[in-house]
């Protein structure tokens, strides 16, 4: 009887960790896996727990849209990633997009959205934390004035973008990056801060990943994402400052040297004012380095972080 109550106990603690852990996690952030859902070409899979305009609510769409997605063996890590790509149909441009909510699709692009479906599952992604920032990794080849983006939102209840009648009432924060209006051919980070408007905890994210700029894409634009992520600050999370960091710029050339630390190898990020990571390295303690770095003149964050030891500083490059 003992026996079977610890098990009982260790299940059910097992279960709470699992339900917990996914509540602060995304769905297949790194795109690895792949399913066929009805309805769609066997050569055109969508990842698991995506969807594309072809797997939208509106079936008399479905069968006219064309696709605009693929899966594409050159990932940032892992075997495969997600390949997005503008296209002409019906005398209009359908912008590269997927979701980890439900498309409602017109002919009309102007009248088409995406939504949290809360009430299917498959639809819908719940989370109840409050994330820090937005992160993941890309490569992109827009046309000329065309550029992709990068939208999370957290919410209560239900929602969808673009809003309708402008009501984000249930929106608790907002994350987006607008991808280069330039080519850029090499896997590259970005980092952006979610911007937050209710103090409660939200309970889905939506997020939506496009090649193209909304209604106004131009065909031919194309972008990758691998490796979505969310990351909380150490808020709420047991933390030490054990030591001094001396920051300084001179010549374009960052000086970092970390003393009374405790002894390891620390991460070092240059942060933007907007939380966007510019730069990252290493540092043992109690050295002493120059980085030559090249950033716009403006103030930065400088980071150093090993285990639970964490120091920040803020510096203006001029």
């Amino acid at each position: 009887m003992k026996k079977y109550i610890l098990f009982l106990i260790i299940f059910l603690f097992g279960l709470f960790s699992l339900q917990a852990q996914t509540a602060d996690t995304l769905e297949n952030p790194g795109f690895e896996n792949w399913e066929v859902p009805f309805g769609l070409p066997t050569d055109h899979p969508e990842p698991v727990n995506w969807s594309s305009i072809k797997t939208g609510d509106n079936a008399s769409v479905n069968a006219m849209a064309p696709i605009n997605w693929a899966r594409c063996d050159t990932a940032h890590s892992g075997k495969y990633s997600l390949k997005l790509f503008n296209v002409v149909a019906l005398g209009l441009v359908a912008t590269g997009t997927m979701s980890n909510g439900r498309y409602h699709t017109e002919v009309s692009n102007t009248a088409s959205y995406v939504y949290t479906d809360t009430a299917n599952p498959l639809w819908n992604t719940p989370f109840t934390g409050r994330p820090d920032s937005l992160v993941g990794w890309f490569m992109c080849k827009p046309v000329s004035g065309d550029h992709g983006n990068v939208l999370a939102i957290l919410h209560t209840g239900y929602a969808q973008t673009p809003i309708a009648d402008q009501d984000s009432s249930t929106w608790v924060a907002k994350a987006s990056f607008d991808l280069p209006n330039t080519e850029v051919n090499k896997w590259t980070r970005f980092a952006v801060p979610f911007k937050y408007y209710l103090n409660k905890n939200p309970e889905y994210i939506l997020i939506v990943l496009t090649s193209g700029n909304g209604v106004k894409a131009i065909p031919g634009s194309s972008a990758k994402f691998d490796d979505l992520n969310v990351i909380f600050s150490s808020t709420g999370i047991k933390s030490h400052h054990q030591g001094l960091l001396h920051v300084f710029a001179y010549n374009r050339k960052l000086h970092i040297r970390l003393t009374n630390a405790p002894k390891g190898i620390y991460k070092i990020r240059v942060l933007n004012i907007l939380g966007r990571v510019q730069y990252a390295t290493t540092l043992q303690s109690g050295e002493n380095k120059i980085f030559d770095i090249s950033l716009p003149s403006g103030i930065y964050l400088i980071q150093a972080q090993y285990r639970d030891n964490v120091l920040v500083k803020k510096i203006l490059i001029r």
